[in-house]
């Protein structure tokens, strides 16, 4: 359990002086006055009130609201963050590139769905910071020569094992650019290790293989 406290008080010379009877609230960002949590003030006319803070779905960003020129409350300038910081505390251009450790966040970190491709800028995201894998004719075995590159005219399936683990199968791309039809015929994981088998149906004027293979990780 937490509590917050706050002292309400007006200063004559060097007196401080309570004021009693306001109404304060705690207000997650967006909330309407009567959606607030009320503060109260424990000891009569003592200007000081607090809020006990039980569950822990509670915790987090808060603005403080007082009626002060406004019956219906207002935003007073204060926030406070009770328990754990909650995304609700974390505001726009709040958090810098540099205010960030190399490795502090991992994806373990993330929880799944919290970023979409809502959130990103178009752009944001090259080729190069993608976790993929290219492969071409030359890392293929034929099913009958067993040389790589597969023979088109003695071949039916060209069998790829990618380099890398992949946790969950990726998604593969075939872009073929010789005179023959090939399709991906299968495509297995085993162990984080993923096996794609190309079937090579109709060969037209080609005499070799030429094609490549992208991996992307999901």
């Amino acid at each position: 359990m937490y509590k917050f406290a706050i002292s309400y008080y007006t200063m004559e010379g060097t007196e401080r002086k309570p004021q009693s009877g306001v109404d304060i609230r705690l207000l997650r960002p967006g909330q309407s006055w009567p959606e607030g949590k009320k503060l109260i003030e424990t000891t009569p006319n003592s200007g000081y009130y607090e809020i006990s803070i039980e569950a822990e779905a509670d915790c987090g960003f808060y603005e403080l609201w007082d009626d002060h020129g406004n019956p219906q409350g207002q935003f007073s300038g204060k926030t406070c963050t009770i328990g754990k910081l909650d995304a609700r505390g974390l505001q726009t251009n709040c958090i810098y590139g540099n205010h960030i450790l190399d490795g502090v966040v991992t994806g373990s970190k993330i929880a799944n769905a919290a970023i979409g491709t809502e959130h990103l800028q178009n752009g944001l995201l090259s080729l190069s910071k993608l976790q993929y894998e290219l492969q071409d004719q030359n890392k293929g075995v034929g099913d009958n020569s067993h040389s790589s590159p597969a023979k088109l005219n003695d071949d039916k399936i060209i069998t790829h094992i990618l380099d890398k683990e992949y946790p969950e199968l990726p998604h593969i791309i075939l872009t073929n650019q010789c005179d023959a039809f090939l399709y991906i015929a299968n495509v297995k994981i085993e162990k984080n290790l993923v096996t794609v088998l190309i079937g090579i149906s109709q060969v037209y004027t080609a005499t070799d293989p030429f094609y490549k293979l992208l991996a992307l990780a999901k």
